[in-house]
């Protein structure tokens, strides 16, 4: 009762407040009629205390969210169900759902609740600004009576899950030069529990002979696989992503994020055409992604944030056993950043690197100049294929300049 009590809202103290000193008038004058008109402000009040706190009421709620995971710039939309029950009749609720500011900031609903068992909802949808793990709620429901002189609160301290994964742009068609694939063919990649039959076989197709189909990993699969005989190759891709604080330009408009929308492209980019792809940072263990799980690589990619590592002599141990493709993404704030690189992908069949320029990013220099034209060169005298990016430039645009200069490498 207490704490109903002190639930009132601005209009409900105004008629306590009025009511009293009308009251305490009608006393002191002797008039009966303010006496009267006193009391009755007095009881609204708190009649409509007695009411919800003899009530008892029961409020539930659930929140879903679809999708759950989108990209920045995306949209997603949020349902609201409210249930309730209880002998406090009908009032007005007000919602509230929590958002960062990244997401819009708060939504506020208004909804009606009916009878003694009453349900509610709302939509409204999102737009995600910026990447990132964000938690939806928690949601504060207000419920008040008909006169408005009351208005209680109560939180639900569950959150609903979002991932706004980084930007994922189009890159075209996969060129040649060594950086090639079937479109759609299921690639599978030796890691350090598969089996030297994973190599040599693939899923079965309509049209193939069953003479070629492979039994032992077909039994141990659950799928009918077929030998892949002469048939492509083992393809894998490691993207390499120096996530070092020192070495980038922070901000929406800056080089990190710039760089993880671009890894978050390439791996989607070769992923959606059958590759196996692994994502790999300066602080981070690698992250592994058959073509159709790449979800594990974008939800990384959506949490990811600086590092405070001051050298680039760490590179993981998978880049050590690279014998597919290795593309990194780096900036020329470091000269040395592809030096570890270079020397633990020896094996790699195929060698890319953005070298991101971070003096003139925000200068709109689309070339790229100084530190990250001197480190591109370098890296193509290595046998890299390297090109240096300036600020302005797309990730679609980086990547056919990649193209580019992998055909005048092969020219030349």
């Amino acid at each position: 009762m207490r704490g109903t009590l002190g639930s009132l809202t601005t209009r409900g103290r105004g008629f306590l407040a009025g009511g009293a000193t009308v009251t305490l008038g009608g006393v002191v004058l002797g008039l009966d009629v303010l006496v009267r008109m006193g009391a009755f402000a007095l009881a609204l009040p708190l009649l409509a205390v007695l009411v919800v706190a003899h009530g008892r009421s029961q409020v539930s709620t659930t929140r879903t969210v679809s999708p759950s995971r989108t990209s920045a710039g995306g949209e997603a939309e949020v349902s609201l169900e409210v249930t309730g029950s209880g002998r406090g009749g009908s009032g007005m609720l007000l919602l509230e759902d929590q958002l960062p500011d990244a997401l819009g900031g708060g939504r506020r609903f208004a909804v009606e609740s009916t009878g003694r068992r009453w349900h509610s909802s709302a939509r409204y949808r999102l737009t995600a600004r910026r990447r990132g793990i964000y938690a939806l709620g928690p949601l504060s429901v207000r419920i008040g009576d008909p006169f408005g002189f009351l208005s209680v609160r109560k939180t639900f301290h569950s959150t609903t899950p979002l991932v706004v994964t980084p930007t994922v742009h189009r890159l075209g068609r996969l060129w040649a030069g060594g950086v090639g694939s079937t479109a759609g063919e299921h690639l599978v990649r030796l890691g350090s529990t598969g089996r030297a039959d994973d190599t040599s076989v693939r899923e079965y197709r309509v049209g193939d002979d069953l003479r070629r189909i492979h039994w032992r990993t077909t039994a141990r699969t659950g799928e009918l696989m077929v030998r892949r005989e002469e048939e492509g190759r083992h393809a894998d891709v490691t993207v390499y992503l120096d996530t070092r604080r020192d070495v980038h330009r922070r901000g929406l408009d800056g080089t990190f994020e710039w760089a993880v929308s671009a890894a978050a492209s390439v791996a989607a980019h070769f992923a959606g055409n059958g590759w196996d792809v692994r994502l790999v940072t300066d602080a981070t263990d690698s992250h592994d992604s058959a073509p159709d799980s790449l979800g594990l690589i974008l939800d990384e990619l959506a949490a990811v944030g600086p590092s405070i590592r001051r050298s680039s002599g760490h590179v993981p141990a998978d880049v050590l056993t690279s014998r597919g493709i290795v593309v990194a993404i780096v900036t020329g704030a470091d000269p040395e950043s592809l030096d570890q690189i270079d020397l633990c992908s020896t094996t790699a069949g195929r060698r890319l690197a953005l070298v991101l320029d971070d003096d003139r990013w925000l200068h709109g220099d689309h070339a790229g100049s100084g530190g990250a034209l001197a480190l591109a060169t370098s890296a193509r005298a290595r046998g890299w294929v390297a090109t240096a990016v300036g600020g302005g430039e797309t990730v679609s645009g980086a990547w056919q300049a990649l193209a580019l200069q992998s055909t005048k490498d092969t020219v030349g």
